[in-house]
Parts: structure tokens; sequence; C-alpha cells
């Protein structure tokens, strides 16, 4: 007979981080994203042009204020166009995450949700690539929404 030890043994780390592994990296960096492109339409949106009242002490208020109204509109279309890029990545992104977490990151689910899983994931590529609806008139719906 050995004689038992009375040193407690060290214990392992055996509980996983919430976010870890590469896509989850990607879900949230796409998450982002498309939070940004919200904020950028958001701002497209409500940004008021200026006032024709408000050019009033130039020596020719009426071209100050075309001036004034074109700089306004191109900075409109930047923002629109920012909305446009960061959501339209944002949304290639998350697909691409989830279909790596899907695929690979999900050995400890039961086979059931993985199942699920993938089915959800392949039907948001076919309806994101595929589709009669374009994904800037997906996005503006989720937007709609939100």
């Amino acid at each position: 007979m050995e004689p038992q030890s009375t040193l407690p043994l060290p214990k392992t780390e055996t509980t996983k981080s919430k976010f870890s592994g590469i896509s989850d990296a990607f879900i949230i960096c796409a998450l982002t994203l498309i939070v940004i492109s919200l904020v950028f339409n958001w701002m497209a949106n409500y940004d008021n042009p200026p006032e024709q009242d408000d050019f009033s002490e130039f020596s020719d208020p009426s071209d100050a204020y075309q001036n004034a109204l074109e700089n306004h509109q191109d900075k409109i279309r930047g923002y629109e166009g920012v909305y446009s890029l960061f959501s339209s990545i944002g949304v290639v992104i998350l697909v691409g995450g989830l279909f790596y977490k899907t695929a690979s990151d999900s050995n400890h689910l039961p086979d059931w949700v993985r199942v699920a899983m993938m089915i959800g994931v392949l039907y948001f590529m076919i309806r994101l690539f595929t589709t009669e609806i374009s994904l800037m008139d997906q996005i503006e719906l989720i937007a709609l929404i939100t």
C-alpha cells in the first residue's frame, strides 16, 4: 500500500471565457461596424441644412448660401457613403463569423443545435447574396425596425 497524499491538487482552469475564438471576434467586429453605420445613417438623416437667413451679412448672400448648401450636401453624401460601406462590410463579416462559429467553434453543442445553426446561417447567406431585395434595402429595413 502506498501512503495517500494530503496535499491539495492544483486546480485546473476548465471554464471557457465568455468570448473566445476568432468567430466571436468576427461577430463582435461585425456588430460594431453595423452600429457605427447606423450612427452615420442617423447623422445623414438628422443634419439640418443651412438657412438662408444666416448669410444676410455676406456681400453676396445667395452665393455664400449656395456654397454652404453644396458643402452640406457633400457632407450628407459622405455620411451616406460611410453608412453603405460599413453596413455592407459588417453584414458580410457577420455571416462569415456565424458560419465559422457554426462550422468549427460549436463542438461543445449538441448535434441538433449545430444542425439548426447551420440551417439558419446557410439561409441567411442565401438570402443575403441571392435575394431580389438589395443588401442596402435589407439594411434599411433593419434600420427602420430599430
